[in-house]
């Protein structure tokens, strides 16, 4: 009777100990978090696919986590394509590193065949990994495009426009004005496609940059406004 019983405890201490085995083996998670406002990105399956523009530069932050917290966690990367890094940053409790990539004519994808990067966690348990998917499509510079320039009365309100700027790709564009010479003005709308202003109350000569980028490239024009009392066009 006494051997039954020691067999039994033998078979159910047998079937224990791989469960508490592997309760109590880590876990490890990878994440990667993009930081790169220029670049679109959106998961694809169990990987991160990025689509960018020569010009632009994409960040991702890659993140491995273990629970325990405790324990020892390896982050490596399995290629990294030419003009790209791989760089560790302190965080407690994770093993986080950078991977920033600034394409260049050589790195052009094709629709069907991205860039590849696989990103490994590995502690002495076990191992997960994660692609980054990188599409890179040419880019063209935007076209900045100013009304032309502009004689004025003092004390008119004077519009500037962008209105005919353009990007060959598409892309969205960011205005910015700037007035690079002539007595100060008050400019309102100076981060949009329009730009006004009062001309000051005496003759000058006011010149102002447009700048137009598509967030890889920008490009700038100047535009100049002549303030006189004998404008043509000042109301009789």
């Amino acid at each position: 009777m006494k051997l039954v019983k020691i067999a039994v405890a033998l078979v159910l201490l047998s079937a224990v100990v791989p469960l508490v085995t592997h309760a109590q083996a880590p876990t490890v998670q990878l994440s990667m978090e993009l930081f790169g406002p220029w670049a679109l990105c959106a998961p694809d399956g169990d990987a991160l696919a990025c689509t960018m523009r020569l010009g632009q530069t994409l960040q991702v932050w890659v993140q491995a986590k273990s629970l325990p917290s405790w324990v020892p966690t390896r982050l490596i990367a399995t290629w990294l394509p030419d003009n790209a890094s791989f760089e560790s940053v302190w965080r407690q409790g994770e093993a986080v590193q950078v991977f920033t990539f600034t394409p260049t004519e050589e790195h052009i994808t094709k629709p069907e065949e991205p860039l590849r990067v696989r990103f490994i966690a590995r502690t002495d348990y076990e191992s997960v990994s994660r692609e980054l998917r990188i599409y890179v499509r040419a880019n063209q510079p935007p076209q900045a495009v100013t009304n032309p320039d502009q004689t004025v009365a003092p004390y008119q309100i004077v519009l500037l426009s962008a209105f005919d700027s353009s990007d060959p790709d598409g892309d969205v564009l960011h205005y910015r004005w700037d007035q690079i010479s002539g007595p100060p003005v008050l400019l309102f709308g100076e981060e949009t496609l329009y730009a006004i202003f009062l001309a000051p109350a005496e003759p000058a000569t006011l010149v102002f940059r447009l700048t137009v980028s598509d967030g890889a490239f920008s490009v700038s024009k100047d535009v100049t406004v002549t303030v006189t009392s004998d404008c043509p066009c000042r109301d009789p």
